[in-house]
């Protein structure tokens, strides 16, 4: 069974070991200049965006905590742990400026904001149960899904729901490295097991509902077809759990490559949905000239 894992993970690695070594500086050096430079949302397909990608960091957290006190990758997992929060914080201001200006109910950005509280002390804490961290990332989680789907249905565009999708994959890829990380070392417990597979359900759904998507460009298409390959690649290591292994090394890394592929695409239906709210404005500008 050992050699046979070796060979599963082996084969795993390869499938994304050149995208890796090609991308691993640029991502570095990309993910250290989303932190130290401020996050500004002027619109809301920013801001669907935006506060998705709080959702993704609550379960990112999660994980590199988990993955650090697993002795996996410990420095690498503690410096993403590190950038995630710093950037969390930075995107909360932001979402928190916007949606005052946009005269919306704060109440639930509060609520965020106050699940972020409780969660960095947390995440701060070295030996916290995994019960703990696994606890209050989902509560951070709920919070967030609450506020995404807030600015989707103020932003009043059809538009807006693929941003939110698109983004929600980013935070599934996580959930489910988290989840599976979680499960190497409880690997009984049934809680985990249903959640994980839930996950994993519902990322694959998502995505064959973005691949029918008639918004779709070339680009949009191509990219999800790539996230596709990734996928099947990842779905091998969930078989190995079910047969008794787990390799949350490899999975951790998989998902990663995941994660990347659905940033881009979430920044292209972004783009999408931008110029559909550019057009809008025109038509009402041009309407409200010929009412004169």
């Amino acid at each position: 069974m050992r050699t046979l894992l070796s060979i599963l993970s082996l084969s795993l690695l390869a499938g994304i070991s050149h995208a890796a070594d090609v991308k691993t500086e640029k991502e570095i050096a990309l993910a250290v200049v989303a932190v130290s430079s401020n996050v500004v949302v002027e619109n809301y397909s920013q801001a669907v965006n935006e506060s998705g990608r709080l959702r993704m960091l609550s379960q990112r957290m999660a994980k590199a905590y988990l993955l650090t006190a697993m002795d996996v990758n410990p420095d690498k997992n503690q410096t993403q742990l590190e950038q995630s929060m710093q950037r969390f914080a930075k995107n909360i201001d932001a979402l928190k400026t916007f949606t005052l200006a946009q005269g919306l109910n704060m109440d639930i950005v509060s609520s965020v904001e106050r699940q972020w509280q409780d969660y960095q002390t947390l995440l701060k804490t070295p030996g916290q149960t995994r019960g703990a961290i696994l606890q209050k990332s989902d509560q951070v989680l709920s919070a967030c899904e609450t506020y995404v789907s807030q600015l989707e249905s103020a932003s009043g565009r059809s538009s807006a729901r693929l941003v939110n999708m698109a983004g929600r994959q980013r935070m599934l890829s996580q959930r489910i490295a988290k989840l599976y990380s979680a499960l190497a070392m409880d690997s009984q417990n049934a809680n985990l097991q249903k959640e994980l597979q839930t996950a994993i359900g519902e990322f694959e759904n998502a995505l064959n509902t973005l691949k029918h998507s008639p918004d779709n460009t070339a680009d949009v298409a191509k990219a999800l077809s790539q996230v596709e390959t990734q996928w099947n690649f990842s779905k091998a290591g969930f078989r190995s759990m079910e047969k008794g292994s787990s390799t949350p090394l490899v999975i951790s890394l998989t998902t990663e490559k995941i994660l990347n592929q659905m940033n881009e695409i979430t920044a292209m239906y972004q783009d999408i949905d931008q110029h559909k709210g550019a057009a809008q404005a025109k038509s009402l500008a041009a309407s409200a000239a010929g009412a004169k």
